[in-house]
């Protein structure tokens, strides 16, 4: 072990941190109590405090790596603790030797989902032996296979919960198998996270009742098939805590497993109920202590089942858990921004009387003060504000390319970045500023452009597929609605197939040996058939996806990074739809190509696979690639900073989804520690609206440009306190 002084030393060198930390940080590293309630403001290096506590603890305080757990909200975050303290730990192994014999490894590091696996996997834990975990596709899959809500056609039902069900527009009619596969999937993860307890919903009666039965069944269906979804993962690893298992992790075995001491939670504003009672668990011990660390201001993942009261009521949790009040330090100099950007996005977030609620924000926060090397006095923030929507995209272009890269201010389009609600490649979001940039020659990257399904490498291997196994193209005459219109999937197998006959027309293309392919298994599978009439072929999609990736131009497009993550998730898509075996060929009786198989293909994974809305893969460890201009989601940019950021799409409010309605009327069933300020849904959606553009304002280094009419701020969140008279007076238009 090393004293105190000599570990913040050797963590300024250059080979370590290469600078020291401020007073508020270094007494959130050194504090030994109980409960630590870390409010970090944006750019105010809570990273590097997570990382320097836990090395504190060990190098310092001697705890073992075994007794610490470290979770954030996802891998990549998870990564980059990991790297920050593998390099930090070289440098003080040079100060002293003896913690060689130290090994990082025993943290445990990652996102709770992860641990909760990890953990109960490790202790073999009962009732999580032999499970699957399934991720997001398998349990929509699941859910639409096992689960009889799925069946149930009650449109008084479905209205109650209309909130739930994506995309349904013909009210009067009940929404199709795969909308109400997706709606019980909302439905039934909310009634775990948000800690409910569903004897409460059947007491109430009426389709509350019916959902409780419908969510009874379908937990029986994880049990009898040995699935779990991360939900109920999640629940799994609260119940294994009381076990004897989950005793002897919290205290140790007294020989090779020492008792966990000390949790550190990262990003907590975005935690759920259930996860909060599990963190509280797992620090409802006398020797243990947590180490909470987020700030409620960056909230942005309500739809993702987080509820900012979390973060908001720390302090009522653990007086609830421990019976005492956590120490509270607030990390309030941003070391990111200008002095003008910090001065601009501090005054927006109270500029608002929703924001200045009652529990609403954590109580006693001080504003942001300008910590950063940053300096000049130019107008670091400013407005890009034609008259006209169909001019910003050229407006926005004219200032890159023509003042930022022309003046020599920056030398990269990577420094900056054009923040939207939606990437989505359409008129109405995106579409418009990727086609200015293009016309300009300016490169994009756009990973949540949400053209997956769009792209010609993933449509021609779906269309290849379908070649294989319905060359008839029975997918055009025996799907219809009651009145004999096609499918709404039917036309886009079609187009699937016109972009595959594209390619196969290019002579620049290399494809004899997929129309040697085809040709082969048209010939080969009728026979196939023939052969094992009423039995199963010994062949399923999987092997034929892979066997269509080894060919050209297949082959050439995986040495494509992004085709290829495309492709590569598609395979991915298709792993998940054989793990409930179903896709094995099967031929009928009467030596054909089983059709209940082409049918449970086509309405369960093909309509699923259009339905869905499936994003581009991200590739974790390339943030922005060097020599393009990233165009980004806000909550895609959450933890990121740029030198340059703009800010459009600013007259869009958000709508009323099944997160902020499922808050409220979910609240008489749920199972509360401490009393919550339930708000209004339309209220809730205004704070996360007001939240999201806080975070986008927050990522500027040296400039942050809002774009938008002026018919887009007037009385909008977008100008602080919705006053664009005082905005427009305060700000360089442009």
């Amino acid at each position: 072990m090393i004293d105190l002084s000599t570990f913040h030393a050797c963590l300024v060198q250059p080979t370590a941190r290469g600078y020291d930390l401020d007073n508020q940080q270094k007494e959130a590293v050194e504090y030994d109590g109980v409960s630590l309630w870390l409010l970090a403001g944006p750019g105010s290096g809570k990273s590097e405090v997570l990382v320097t506590r836990t090395l504190k603890l060990l190098c310092v305080d001697g705890v073992k790596p075994r007794s610490i757990l470290l979770t954030t909200f996802t891998t990549k975050a998870a990564r980059n603790l990991e790297d920050r303290l593998a390099t930090y730990w070289a440098a003080l192994q040079n100060t002293d030797p003896t913690l060689q014999s130290v090994d990082l490894a025993d943290i445990r590091i990652g996102t709770l989902h992860s641990l909760c696996n990890d953990i109960l996997q490790e202790y073999r834990y009962a009732k999580y032996q032999n499970v699957r975990l399934l991720d997001q596709v398998e349990q929509d899959l699941f859910v639409y296979r096992y689960a009889s809500i799925t069946d149930h056609q009650d449109i008084s039902f479905w209205t109650t919960f209309a909130h739930a069900v994506p995309d349904w527009r013909a009210l009067n009619y009940c929404p199709n198998k795969w909308k109400r596969a997706k709606a019980a999937v909302t439905l039934f993860n909310h009634i775990v996270e948000d800690y409910v307890d569903v004897q409460k919903m059947i007491l109430d009666g009426g389709h509350w009742a019916t959902l409780a039965g419908f969510y009874q069944q379908y937990n029986e269906a994880l049990q009898k098939n040995y699935r779990s979804d991360f939900a109920h993962l999640q629940a799994c690893f609260l119940e294994f805590l009381t076990s004897p298992s989950g005793k002897r992790f919290l205290d140790g075995d007294g020989q090779n497993q020492p008792p966990l001491m000390h949790v550190l939670v990262d990003e907590y504003q975005d935690t759920n109920p259930i996860q909060e009672r599990i963190y509280l668990a797992l620090g409802n011990k006398t020797a243990h202590s947590i180490t909470v660390v987020g700030d409620d201001d960056q909230a942005l993942y309500r739809f993702r089942g987080g509820n900012v009261s979390c973060m908001v009521n720390f302090d009522k949790a653990c007086m609830a858990a421990f019976g005492k009040s956590p120490q509270k330090i607030q990390l309030d100099k941003n070391y990111r921004s200008h002095s003008s950007i910090v001065d601009f996005f501090n005054s927006y977030i109270t500029s608002f009387p929703e924001m200045t609620a009652s529990g609403v924000r954590a109580p006693g926060k001080n504003p942001v003060t300008a910590a950063s090397t940053i300096s000049g006095s130019y107008h670091a923030v400013s407005w890009i504000a034609p008259r006209r929507v169909a001019d910003l995209p050229n407006a926005v272009v004219d200032l890159v390319k023509n003042h930022l890269i022309a003046d020599g201010i920056i030398s990269d389009y990577s420094q900056c970045v054009l923040l939207l609600r939606s990437a989505k490649d359409s008129p109405r979001n995106a579409g418009p500023f990727i086609d200015a940039f293009q016309q300009h020659e300016i490169p994009v990257y756009n990973p949540r452009s949400k053209s997956f399904m769009e792209s010609e490498e993933v449509q021609c291997l779906l269309a290849v597929l379908v070649e294989v196994i319905d060359k008839n193209h029975t997918f055009s005459s025996s799907y219809k609605d009651p009145i004999g219109r096609h499918l709404s999937w039917v036309g886009t197998v079609q187009g699937w197939i016109d972009t595959l006959n594209t390619i196969r027309g290019n002579p620049n293309l290399f494809t004899n040996g997929l129309e040697d392919y085809l040709t082969q298994s048209n010939a080969e599978l009728p026979k196939l058939c023939a052969e094992n009439k009423g039995k199963f072929l010994n062949l399923n999609l999987l092997e034929i996806i892979y066997h269509i990736l080894a060919l050209e131009p297949f082959r050439t497009w995986q040495k494509d990074p992004v085709r290829n993550l495309r492709l590569s998730k598609l395979s991915r898509l298709f792993d998940g739809y054989h793990s409930f075996k179903l896709d094995g060929l099967r031929a009928n009786t009467g030596g054909d190509l089983d059709p209940t198989f082409l049918n449970r293909f086509y309405t369960m994974f093909i309509s699923y696979l259009i339905e869905a809305g499936i994003d581009d893969e991200e590739d974790e460890e390339v943030i922005v690639p060097q020599g393009y201009l990233p165009i980004m989601t806000i909550h895609q940019a959450k933890g990121l900073e740029f030198p340059f950021v703009f800010v459009a799409q600013l007259g869009k409010k958000g709508d009323v989804g099944a997160a902020h309605i499922l808050e409220q009327d979910l609240e008489p069933f749920r199972e509360e520690l401490y009393p919550r300020n339930t708000r209004d849904p339309e209220l809730l959606v205004v704070e996360d609206d007001i939240r999201l553009l806080y975070v986008a304002y927050s990522r500027a280094q040296y400039g942050l440009i809002l774009v938008g009419t002026p018919t887009h701020i007037r009385d909008h969140v977008a100008a602080p306190g919705r006053n664009h008279v005082e905005f427009r007076r305060n700000t360089l238009v442009i």
